[in-house]
């Protein structure tokens, strides 16, 4: 690899462990019960989910925030870490789609950006 194309590598790679780091300080300092408590409160709010539904997307949200805290807490890189919670994230999104509805798990789907900003405000505050 030409020095030019390894030194952008290796910037890029650095900037991104910076910017992870810094736009994970929210989880880093939350337990994994309070991530799916406030994930459980938004999904609750934002698809409308009946009792029943809120005990088992309660039960699914702290199971993978705490299959998650290992690897938020772990000394793994950045690229390591975002590819690990994406495969967590994919298991995730696999046993919400058997508890929710097609229209409710389409609604979370279009709205994981905006339940990333209510974790990040509820954790934050």
């Amino acid at each position: 690899m030409p020095k030019t194309k390894f030194s952008i590598l290796l910037f890029l790679m650095i900037y991104s462990f910076h910017a992870n780091a810094d736009g994970m300080a929210y989880l880093l300092n939350s337990t994994p019960n309070q991530r799916a408590e406030s994930q459980t409160r938004f999904m609750k709010n934002k698809l409308g989910l009946s009792d029943e539904k809120v005990n088992e997307i309660r039960a699914i949200n702290l199971q993978f925030a705490e299959k998650a805290e290992p690897i938020l807490k772990g000394s793994s890189i950045s690229f390591v870490k975002m590819n690990d919670m994406q495969n967590i994230q994919k298991q995730k999104d696999a046993a919400l789609h058997h508890v929710l509805t097609e229209q409710q798990f389409q609604l979370y789907s279009n709205s994981k950006d905006e339940l990333k900003d209510a974790l990040k405000a509820d954790l934050t505050h």
